[in-house]
């Protein structure tokens, strides 16, 4: 079966669980269960793992939602969408979708869900993919400029209705997390302006980050616990990704027991869109030698 055949067979589904109303996207009939989860900023389950659906599906059950307020999702009623938010609901659609154990891809901020997932549900994750992840650095680059952006409203709004303003500023903003040109072309450019007239993915966004960024550092890090994880685990990173600098991933790969590392030379943050060919095949490598 073709790429394009098998991205036709993609559903589109919906889940309440634990009070979330989740949209999600299923693909693939038979095979162990991988769960991908996107990142934070301007995103969803499509967006990030377009070009990674189809080639999983041809050997694996596959399932993809868009976290509360992003894509199809809508925000919870109190309009917090924090790190402590992304475990409950993520745990709330294993159950959900009846799945016992999964293997975890998470990027960037659902990096940080999967590798939190696997240190306080080690039962739930059968193998764990981090992909330019979150919760590995103590601080952000810039970091007081970072927290202090974040804390003045108006200067984190401004940079939302900027970057809403024009195809050329959308651009701009997709170049600062993707290095390879092929990568960003004009569809991309289309599917990110209209997904950044969302205000929910804005807010979604905002809470996540007011949470996250405070003064001393990052609220959620897991360096010090990562000797903890027990299932098998691979780790995929941008040489170029300025927003999840390289050297976090490296320390990670070191302190997870039997992790293994590939950095894909040249790629930015945005791994699965920058370098698609080369991210899908090491996942699924990896996910083939794991298999049990």
């Amino acid at each position: 079966m073709t790429a394009t055949e098998l991205m036709s067979k993609i559903e589109e589904r919906r889940s309440e669980a634990a009070g979330f109303d989740i949209r999600y996207f299923v693909a693939g009939q038979d095979g162990p269960p991988v769960v991908l989860l996107h990142g934070g900023g301007i995103d969803s389950a499509l967006l990030s793992w377009r070009e990674a659906i189809a080639p999983l599906a041809a050997s694996y059950r596959v399932w993809a939602p868009d976290w509360p307020g992003y894509g199809g999702s809508p925000l919870p009623a109190d309009g917090q969408v924090t790190q402590s938010v992304l475990l409950r609901c993520l745990m709330a659609l294993l159950d959900a979708w009846e799945l016992d154990r999964a293997a975890l891809v998470g990027l960037s901020m659902g990096g940080g869900a999967a590798l939190g997932a696997a240190l306080e549900h080690p039962e739930r994750v059968s193998r764990l993919a981090l992909v330019g992840s979150y919760g590995l650095q103590d601080k952000m680059p810039l970091h007081a400029l970072s927290v202090l952006i974040v804390r003045m409203g108006f200067l984190n709004q401004t940079s939302w209705t900027w970057v809403r303003s024009s195809r050329s500023a959308v651009r701009w903003a997709l170049s600062s997390i993707m290095k390879n040109p092929a990568a960003l072309t004009d569809a991309l450019v289309d599917e990110m302006a209209d997904l950044i007239r969302s205000t929910s993915t804005e807010r979604a966004w905002t809470s996540f980050q007011a949470d996250e960024a405070q003064w001393q550092g990052t609220r959620t890090c897991y360096m010090a616990r990562l000797g903890e994880v027990r299932c098998p685990t691979l780790i995929v990173h941008g040489s170029q990704d300025s927003l999840a600098p390289l050297r976090y991933a490296q320390q990670a790969a070191e302190r997870i027991p039997g992790a293994q590392l590939h950095v894909i030379e040249g790629c930015g943050h945005w791994v699965p869109r920058d370098w698609p060919e080369e991210f899908n095949r090491t996942l699924i490598e990896f996910l083939r030698e794991t298999d049990s």
